[in-house]
């Protein structure tokens, strides 16, 4: 059931009061009945609340899923999401991003009232964001007639059908080419001097300052994302083929992903896309500021500090590390803007071989088992602590240079071997200097010409074998998208990597790593009747955390993913 209760969207119009986007003359007016106002007046609220909402399952569900982290919680009421049990407490939060979706469906109302072309592709790209994150979790998701409430009159439906996640994405991209249209024509009429500004105001806007130029590169950036994530699934269904309506006709994915390529070359082009770590899309948190807390601001530090490193991630980034020789070390420096020290444990065991693990490995040992020493052994460039970070990413630079990379090795757009590896070596630069941002203060912290940077690159460079680039790419891309919503966990059902083990000891889920969160509970009779019909249309009977996506169900990801079972 998509937003049952009218009176969610007074959580936006609280906000819109906070941020002072707009002016309420009248502020004894029904706090249940909803207002015109302006559609700039949308976006950072709308920002704000999904990076909130997709942040507090990072931490404790993604996170571990991925193998990033696994639980150190000894207490019997703790989930292990690492083992695939995955309540109805996690499973439905993500749900509550159609709160903002239906915000989103209001704001485009307006801007296309408004007749405001900026802001209506503004609204596009908000809209399609939040569509990707629902559908990219759930599979089929309400989404055409999804978040239409407020714009129902006194006549309320609350009853949404489900669409299937092909014609979603159809409808995706349909809208990401609206939006750059939108945008394009925004601009010429600022060139025509029609329109003497096209950007909006800062204060509606953390993230990008009100800069539509900005905004335009997220939405072409986000395609890109789209386009990847559903190429291997059209090439083997339709010959690449996938059509988005009467109006924009049918694309090719490959052929599409080049035109984003030759705009990226460019730096402007048809669809600009990402130029550098300045225009990656990441939303802004203040821990001073109540408006703009993190969501684990009430997370004790005992709770915190129970997420520990998978060992699945210490062994691919801490390769030949030793913190009383770090001179002489190979490793990831992100490993250590990530967490706070060298250790982490395996995936997959029971709560109580969990605790004996840490127990005899002690608390400064890592996957190798070397001691590593204590807490002060530890070098000062290690910060570690994501729970107050000041910016969260919706989508980070590194994550097209990733994807061109791989476009390139798959055959997409053509190039040389070289050309692609340099992509994935520009890739892993970008996203270490990305992970820097906001602690540029911290002494000692790593830059391009850092040692331990260089000797880090160096491996990349001398490791990467062409027989195995997909593998190799995409490895290392799930590294950087850690925590940048739900990404790598897309990548891992799209491709299979990075290859992951699902059979341990304690696994759930037929020994299967889920491949989407159940609906939640309140479908089934808020919603019955399309909840019923999609239970037993596409999931064949069963609400199950084991039906593949549409763009996951492809011959070559079903076979590399059996692997981790082997």
């Amino acid at each position: 059931m998509i937003m049952k209760n009218y009176t969610k969207y007074l959580i936006l119009f609280f906000a819109l009061v906070a941020v002072g986007c707009s002016n309420f003359d009248d502020m004894n007016k029904n706090p249940y009945a909803l207002y015109e106002t302006n559609a700039e007046s949308f976006v950072q609220p709308i920002l704000y609340n999904t990076e909130k909402t997709i942040s507090s399952k990072n931490y404790d569900v993604l996170s571990e899923i991925m193998q990033y982290t696994i639980s150190n919680n000894t207490e019997a009421t703790a989930t292990l999401a690492y083992n695939y049990v995955i309540n109805e407490n996690h499973s439905r939060v993500l749900w509550g991003l159609y709160n903002q979706f239906g915000n989103a469906q209001y704001m485009l109302k307006i801007a296309r009232t408004e007749e405001n072309p900026a802001m209506i592709g503004v609204a596009l790209v908000l809209r399609s964001f939040i569509a990707q994150v629902l559908t990219d979790t759930y599979g089929n998701v309400p989404y055409s007639q999804a978040g239409l409430i407020a714009l129902q009159g006194n006549e309320f439906d609350y009853t949404t059908p489900y669409d299937e996640q092909k014609s979603i994405y159809a409808d995706l991209m349909r809208s990401l080419e609206e939006a750059n249209a939108c945008f394009n024509k925004a601009k010429e009429l600022k060139d025509s001097k029609v329109l003497s500004e096209i950007n909006f105001n800062p204060i509606c806007d953390f993230m990008f300052n009100g800069d539509v130029d900005k905004w335009q590169r997220f939405g072409n950036s986000l395609y890109l994302r789209l386009l990847m994530r559903s190429s291997l699934k059209a090439i083997e269904e339709n010959n690449g083929i996938i059509s988005l309506g009467e109006e924009y006709g049918d694309i090719h994915v490959a052929a599409k992903i080049n035109e984003l390529y030759d705009s990226y070359l460019s730096g402007d082009g048809i669809y600009p896309v990402m130029r550098g770590l300045m225009d990656s899309a990441r939303v802004k948190f203040n821990s001073k500021d109540s408006a703009l807390y993190t969501s684990f601001q009430s997370v004790t530090s005992g709770s915190w500090g129970a997420e520990r490193a998978c060992l699945t991630l210490t062994d691919l980034m801490l390769i030949s590390y030793n913190a009383k020789d770090e001179e002489n070390s190979i490793f990831d420096p992100r490993f250590f803007r990530i967490f706070n020290k060298a250790k982490g444990g395996p995936t997959q065991l029971t709560r109580e071989d969990m605790a004996i693990y840490f127990s005899s490995n002690g608390p400064g040992r890592y996957a190798y088992g070397e001691a590593i020493g204590g807490d002060d052994s530890m070098p000062k460039t290690h910060i570690g602590d994501m729970k107050m970070d000041a910016t969260y990413a919706l989508l980070n630079f590194d994550e097209l240079l990733f994807i061109f990379a791989e476009a390139g090795a798959r055959g997409y757009i053509p190039m040389s071997q070289k050309a692609y590896k340099d992509l994935y070596l520009e890739a892993n630069l970008q996203s270490i200097l990305q992970w820097q941002v906001g602690w540029e203060s911290a002494e000692d912290y790593y830059t391009a010409a850092s040692p331990e940077v260089i000797n880090f690159i160096n491996y990349l460079d001398n490791e990467f074998d062409d027989d195995k680039a997909i593998e190799i790419i995409l490895r290392q891309k799930y590294v950087a998208t850690l925590w940048v919503g739900v990404e790598s966990w897309a990548d891992y059902r799209r491709t299979g990597y990075p290859i992951l083990k699902t059979n341990g000891p304690a696994a759930q889920n037929k020994q299967i790593l889920p491949t989407r969160l159940r609906y939640p509970a309140t479908e089934a009779f808020q919603n019955a009747k399309w909840y019923e019909e999609a239970v037993n249309g596409w999931l064949n009977g069963d609400n199950d955390m084991l039906t593949d996506m549409w763009w996951a169900s492809t011959q070559e990801s079903q076979a590399i993913r059996r692997l981790g079972r082997q």
